[in-house]
């Protein structure tokens, strides 16, 4: 299944919580932050289809404890949207709450968890968190992020970053209920182990692998290598490899795919370009842990974009981008990319295409009234043999502070 909702490689979440307790058991004092997003999102499609088109609201608010007698704390997230604008089939894009078809404001407690400190370099949580690890990464791309219920432990080892999940259900992004993960009327559990490793030169290595009970396992490796230069540029190389498989029955089908993924990124002065090249084995990838789209994994890839995601049957696909820093307008940035995809088996025919050219624009305030204010707009267009045509228009106000 092909997800539609894309975000940033990489993402910053902040834990929170609810428990208070006196001042002289707290380690250090708790943190309330809030974060304010308006979101216009516009889907238009060339081929007939409804287009869609929604507005929010949306509030975050997290609550951090401090570890009390250096050893339990526990943190917190409410989540919620109002609904500004909808029509037509807006329920399709994620932002608002699906209520049989119609959309509507909503409210959750998106994170609410138990954390135990287990020695210097050790740490276990129990409850409803928002992940972000390269198997399991909740998507925050539009109103809210989906949310998982996991139980994950961290420790770091010898220099490495180790990690282990056990997740038994997670929710939608504007979802309200925690749906087990569910394949041909049965639910099954979801088991991930990770790590990472970054060595003295800057190389850069990370691994997991999970399996969900009879239903799908997959496998990450990423190397990252960051080049300075003797003239102040940089380069860095970055190298991604899925492999997946069907773990039994529930899955419906045999399965077995894989897909690659190597950039490299040139940075001089202001500018930053980037070249992208990714290849699918014999079927499409399938990165997803159900059957109905928990938005709890994106793929980490660079040709993972807006709109698609490039992973059909025996695709390859380019991309070309280019980043630039605005000098002379401190806090604005600029983006453009194009994505190139070919040979894509659909069953029926083997040598179908599809492209996708991205812009976006983003403005961070740098002080005064509005310092903690970010404008962005993100433009995706979208011509395909296999999927939809689509013109896509996004407009987001972020603004976050702190209350305590």
């Amino acid at each position: 299944m092909k997800s539609l909702y894309k975000a940033p490689l990489a993402l910053a979440i902040a834990a929170s919580t609810l428990a208070s307790a006196p001042a002289a058991f707290a380690a250090n004092e708790p943190s309330l932050n809030i974060n304010l997003r308006t979101l216009y999102f516009n889907r238009d499609f060339h081929d007939g289809a409804e287009d869609r088109y929604a507005g929010s609201q949306a509030v975050r608010v997290d609550y951090v404890s401090p570890y009390y007698n250096g050893m339990i704390g526990f943190d917190a997230s409410l989540f919620g949207a109002l609904k500004l604008d909808g029509g037509k089939e807006d329920e399709k894009i994620g932002m608002l709450h699906d209520d049989n078809g119609n959309t509507d404001s909503y409210a959750k407690l998106g994170q609410a968890y138990l954390k135990l400190k287990l020695g210097e370099n050790t740490e276990l949580r129990a409850g409803r968190m928002v992940l972000e690890t390269a198997l399991l990464y909740d998507d925050d791309s539009r109103s809210t992020p989906s949310s998982t219920q996991a139980i994950k432990l961290d420790t770091k080892l010898g220099g490495a970053d180790l990690y282990a999940i056990y997740s038994d259900r997670a929710v939608n992004m504007a979802g309200t209920k925690f749906n087990e993960y569910k394949a041909g009327g049965e639910d099954y559990d979801l088991y991930i182990v990770g790590g990472g490793y970054t060595f003295e030169n800057g190389l850069s290595i990370q691994a997991a692998h999970g399996v969900a009970d009879d239903y799908l396992r997959q496998t990450y490796l990423n190397a990252s290598y960051p080049i300075k230069l003797a003239n102040g540029d940089s380069m860095l190389i970055d190298a991604h490899y899925y492999d997946g498989s069907d773990d039994g029955s529930l899955y419906g089908s045999d399965y077995a795919s894989d897909l690659f993924n190597l950039a490299g990124r040139y940075t001089t002065g202001d500018l930053t370009m980037t070249l992208s090249y990714q290849k699918t084995g014999d079927e499409y990838y399938d990165y997803s842990w159900d059957g109905f789209n928990n938005d709890n994994h994106i793929l980490m890839t660079w040709n993972s974009v807006q709109y698609s995601d490039f992973n059909n049957a025996d695709e390859q696909s380019l991309q070309v981008r280019a980043d630039y820093t605005v000098a002379a307008v401190p806090g604005l940035s600029l983006m453009a990319r194009h994505t190139e995809g070919w040979d894509i088996d659909s069953g029926t025919d083997t040598d179908l295409e599809e492209r996708e050219t991205n812009l976006e624009a983003k403005y961070v305030f740098q002080g005064g009234t509005f310092e903690g204010l970010s404008l962005r707009a993100r433009v995706a267009h979208v011509e395909s043999e296999i999927d939809n045509e689509v013109d896509e228009f996004r407009l987001i106000a972020n603004y976050g502070f702190s209350a305590l």
